[in-house]
């Protein structure tokens, strides 16, 4: 039996037209797949044109107000466990006392400050002093990576309105079980919902007929730019398809334009070169990049080679600053290899930044980095634990 891709949630004054096609197509049984294919074809159509008409935009990072996250239990048996508690309790009490807003999922019947016991930290007195801006789910999953399966917010510029945004995920390229990260983005929309969590009923799917993890795309409000190395590994289809649908998600839906740059990941990547290691679109138009002068880094073929990249884009007058990162800034795992560390994998919530750093990040550097990002207030977290399951601060957070 052929399966049809339609999600659960369909909008209610096109619904109509779907069941009334399929019914037609059935009394045609000479070429089943292809009519179901056509359903496919119509029910994107149909989303594309809802969106169309909502001039509906993707929530930038300095209009979020908080973040999801996802309890590491998962690694619980690994050696960096204490690692990532240290790590998750920065980000927790960073995010509350800055007054944003955390949308934490655990699995079912796990206690978070009994974790925390084993690195000496409690969370209690501060979730009861933040009660209105923390929260907890319980949900099953596979991974951390909640940036890229979980649910984009979509903002309709005349109304204000939000609205949800959900993707296809297929574990990088099927490199990694996914199938309860694939069902865990729907439950989310729900529950935001029970939550009273200003959300329309209606689900988009912006991206429907492409694998395009959210990690692979760095936006502001007039521009997208993405790496074409991960969309090619991660789906079954040729470039010229993938960039036909691009046009018709970005420029025809959201009404952007888009930009592709074309690099390998680096040293210790696994998602075939995520652009959020790479390149970061700020909304005051910045443009930041990974760089490095240093021919001792592992990436600087690499990164000479993106800088010329991006030089090469025409990108109407955005202020282009690099980030620069030397070997001091290589960070290896218990086998030494290379793990994926990057500044530019940070975390933007409003006017706060969350800036990965590692064990020989000086304060220098810090204070260079912050001179970058004068319009907003940067705290650091020292992610080097989280690098050895090969992603960063940016991976495992979604705005909210």
């Amino acid at each position: 039996m052929i399966k049809i891709d339609i999600p659960n949630i369909i909008p209610n004054t096109d619904i109509f037209d779907i069941i009334f096609m399929k019914l037609e197509l059935l009394f045609d049984r000479r070429n089943l797949y292809a009519n179901n294919n056509r359903i496919k074809i119509l029910y994107h159509r149909v989303i594309m044109n809802q969106a169309n008409k909502k001039e509906l935009t993707l929530l930038e990072d300095d209009k979020s107000t908080g973040i999801i996250l996802v309890w590491p239990s998962v690694y619980e048996n690994e050696f960096f466990w204490s690692g990532l508690l240290r790590i998750y309790y920065e980000l927790i009490v960073t995010c509350l006392e800055s007054n944003k807003s955390i949308f934490l999922i655990i699995k079912k019947g796990r206690d978070i400050n009994n974790d925390l016991k084993f690195i000496n930290r409690n969370i209690d007195q501060l979730v009861q002093d933040k009660a209105s801006l923390f929260q907890i789910f319980e949900a099953e999953y596979d991974d951390i990576w909640i940036r890229d399966h979980g649910p984009q917010t979509l903002i309709e510029k005349s109304s204000g309105d939000y609205y949800f945004s959900t993707s296809r995920f297929n574990g990088y390229g099927n490199k990694y079980y996914c199938e309860n990260d694939k069902k865990l983005s729907l439950e989310l929309t729900k529950k935001f919902r029970k939550f009273g969590k200003p959300y329309k009923q209606t689900i988009f799917e912006i991206f429907n007929n492409i694998i395009i993890e959210p990690g692979n795309i760095t936006f502001n409000n007039n521009l997208y730019i993405i790496n074409k190395s991960p969309l090619v590994a991660h789906n079954k289809l040729n470039w010229t398809a993938i960039n036909e649908i691009l046009k018709e998600c970005i420029e025809n839906s959201l009404g952007s334009e888009y930009k592709i740059i074309n690099t390998a990941p680096i040293s210790g990547d696994d998602t075939n070169g995520h652009i959020d290691n790479l390149v970061r679109l700020e909304s005051s138009n910045y443009l930041y990049y990974m760089a490095t002068n240093d021919s001792g880094h592992p990436d600087f073929a690499l990164l000479k080679d993106l800088k010329e990249q991006i030089m090469n884009i025409d990108l109407k007058n955005k202020k282009i600053i690099p980030l620069y990162h030397d070997r001091r800034d290589i960070v290896r795992g218990p086998n030494n290899n290379i793990l994926p560390f990057s500044y530019l994998n940070y975390i933007r919530i409003g006017n706060l930044i969350i800036m990965p750093a590692n064990k020989n990040t000086t304060i220098e550097k810090k204070n260079k980095i912050r001179e970058n990002f004068e319009y907003a207030e940067v705290v650091f977290i020292d992610s080097s634990e989280l690098l050895n399951e090969k992603g960063g601060l940016h991976c495992c957070t979604m705005n909210i």
